[in-house]
């Protein structure tokens, strides 16, 4: 416990010291190439399974840039598309082929170890994230360095839909390099999905899979998994600040906040809950004539999100029909996800937008030192009690 406490004050250097540091290169290098395609022409495709076991045998060899199982294909297998069928409203009527060649757009599912052999301690970092894209990601890794000199700290990318090879990965560098209580931090804007829950089943936190069955965790390793961002001030302050950076005169302005959304209507109610304690913050701090929030559910069939975007330009035409100025801004972690739809839905409206997301605000590195001290504090109260029963 002496050793965990000792940990905090480093912690807080590590996380929220180098919050500028870390963090703001990484909107403008992340983001530009967050859309690029990977370059997988070097890479034999044809052995490559990620429905089975013999991904960790693949995982034992690091490709040149020290990653693991990066560029390997999914195999989808007729169960795995059955699952993913009955689970994801999207997928119902998709054939095989389709859902392959989906699995396929969404690019890979691999980990990377981010700290050099030197460095060792008993608690570490694993970062879940969808990931940028391969260059994207490396400048990711390249600024999260100063972090990882100080913790072991592993990522893995990718939505982990038919696989979890590299969370296992990344689990077993940890171990490896001494850790016995393992910060999962994921990178996305809220609890309420099904990626995030896909994630908690893999480290047996949640009884089913959200999408297909993969193998789960198992570590000695003590897994602590923190809070994403969801309704923290800290995302309300990087939303008011995004609003005034494309602001003239608030009082005559109404923002809103659109936000990718989840499949499911009972997360999706959740999320709008979240986003309107975001928009009252925004309203009272920026004295805007209004602040809204919608969700798109950008990942539910076709006829949920048109209806989102039908009620999105409700919004802008009324705001207009008021006299008032539109300011849209997202909550969305990266700058390049769906804000290129956003334009389309809008098309033919009077809008100011703010196309950044919440990753390239110093306010989103406080929140990640926020969630871990939050977890280690957590976890040092529930020893202490332990111990002293």
């Amino acid at each position: 416990m002496t050793q965990l406490k000792q940990l905090h004050p480093r912690l807080a250097a590590a996380l929220l010291g180098t919050a500028v540091l870390l963090i703001a290169p990484l909107s403008a290098q992340a983001g530009a190439h967050a859309q690029q395609e990977m370059d997988h022409s070097t890479m034999d495709h044809s052995k490559m399974d990620h429905s089975g076991g013999d991904m960790m045998a693949m995982g034992e060899q690091r490709d040149d840039k020290g990653r693991r199982l990066y560029g390997m294909k999914h195999n989808v297998t007729p169960a795995m598309a059955n699952e993913l069928r009955a689970n994801i409203p999207l997928f119902a009527d998709y054939s095989d082929a389709e859902i392959d060649l989906s699995m396929e757009m969404m690019g890979s599912n691999y980990e990377w170890y981010l700290s050099n052999a030197a460095v060792s301690g008993e608690q570490g970092l694993l970062l879940l994230m969808h990931g940028f894209r391969e260059r994207g990601d490396a400048a990711f890794k390249e600024e999260m360095q100063p972090m990882a000199t100080i913790f072991p700290t592993a990522m893995a990318a990718g939505m982990s839909m038919m696989m979890s090879d590299h969370i296992r990965w990344g689990v077993k560098d940890l171990e490896a390099a001494g850790v016995k209580t393992i910060v999962v931090v994921p990178i996305v804007s809220t609890k309420y999905n099904t990626m995030m829950r896909q994630w908690q089943y893999i480290f047996g936190q949640y009884d089913e899979a959200s999408y297909a069955t993969v193998p789960q965790v198992q570590t000695s390793a003590q897994i602590l998994i923190a809070n994403p961002p969801g309704d923290n001030p800290l995302v309300a302050e990087i939303l008011l600040d995004h609003a005034m950076d494309i602001s003239e005169d608030p009082a005559n302005e109404v923002v809103i906040i659109a936000a990718h959304g989840p499949s499911f209507e009972e997360d999706n109610q959740k999320v709008l809950a979240e986003l309107a304690t975001l928009a009252k913050i925004v309203r009272e701090d920026g004295d805007f004539a209004n602040v809204e929030a919608i969700t798109l559910q950008d990942d539910a069939p076709k006829s949920i999100r048109d209806r989102n975007v039908a009620k999105l330009r409700a919004m802008v035409e009324g705001a207009q029909a008021d006299g008032k100025q539109v300011l849209v801004v997202t909550n969305l972690i990266g700058t390049r996800t769906i804000q290129a739809k956003l334009r389309e839905d809008l098309k033919g409206l009077d809008f100011k937008f703010n196309k950044n997301g919440i990753a390239g605000h110093s306010n989103f590195m406080k929140w990640m030192g926020e969630a871990v001290r939050e977890q280690l504090e957590r976890n040092e109260v529930a020893s202490a009690a332990d111990a002293s029963r």
